[in-house]
């Protein structure tokens, strides 16, 4: 037995005590998060979160298979895994195994539904209504479709084929995109016209404005090199 102060305390009661501080100590240890096995696991997390967020995109779809996508990186750069292809006429238009196009008959069509998509639908349209007006003008959008429609298909002067030298994207959103295509004619020189492609039925559809766009003088330098 211990006495303190007058007290007698029982000898049992101290090893008691110490059980009690081993019990503690063993539940800390074991409660407290191992540093290395969280941050692995806060990083795993972490990794499948962004894998996931990069593979489901928050818009629909494309029809003939023609899939969807958020990534904006054509705003910047040039798209990457670009094909080109030669038609019968002679134009030369950029062809992606996922921005489309997925058909190519009667007119290429069935874009992805992204910035990408868009961008190659636009110079898709500016091809087809220079080359394939019967079949590719009953598609277009806008106040200023039926006008376009009229103007062209009367139009039977045989067009100057140009090449594709790059582009500007101007606005973006998964309803509409607006840029600035540049094209080189055959003497060499630069000329651009606004585009505007509005998602319809799933693809993306040449919008007309009422006063119909028209080509201009451009300087090179302002745009995205995107060429064969």
């Amino acid at each position: 037995m211990e006495n303190k102060g007058g007290v007698t305390i029982p000898r049992w009661a101290f090893g008691l005590a110490a059980a009690v501080v081993a019990l503690l100590v063993v539940l800390v240890i074991v409660l407290i998060p191992r540093g290395g096995d969280n941050s692995n696991t806060s990083a795993a997390g972490g990794s499948n979160g962004a894998a996931q967020s990069k593979a489901t995109s928050t818009v629909a779809a494309g029809t003939c298979g023609a899939g969807a996508s958020d990534d904006q990186s054509v705003l910047d750069a040039a798209p990457k895994g670009t094909s080109w292809v030669t038609t019968d006429v002679g134009w030369t238009g950029p062809v992606s195994k996922t921005a489309g196009p997925v058909a190519n008959s009667p007119i290429r069509s069935c874009f992805e539904h992204s910035a990408e998509g868009a961008l190659y639908a636009a110079m898709w349209a500016t091809i087809e209504i220079n080359e394939a007006p019967e079949a590719y003008m009953p598609t277009v959008v806008g106040p200023g479709a039926d006008k376009a429609r009229q103007n062209r298909l009367k139009d039977t002067k045989t067009r100057t084929v140009t090449r594709i030298a790059g582009y500007r994207y101007i606005s973006y959103t998964p309803e509409r995109a607006t840029m600035r295509l540049l094209f080189q004619i055959p003497s060499g020189e630069y000329r651009s016209w606004d585009v505007v492609m509005e998602w319809h039925d799933g693809d993306w559809r040449y919008w007309v404005p009422s006063t119909l766009p028209s080509f201009s003088s451009a300087d090179p330098d302002e745009f995205i090199t995107w060429e064969a």
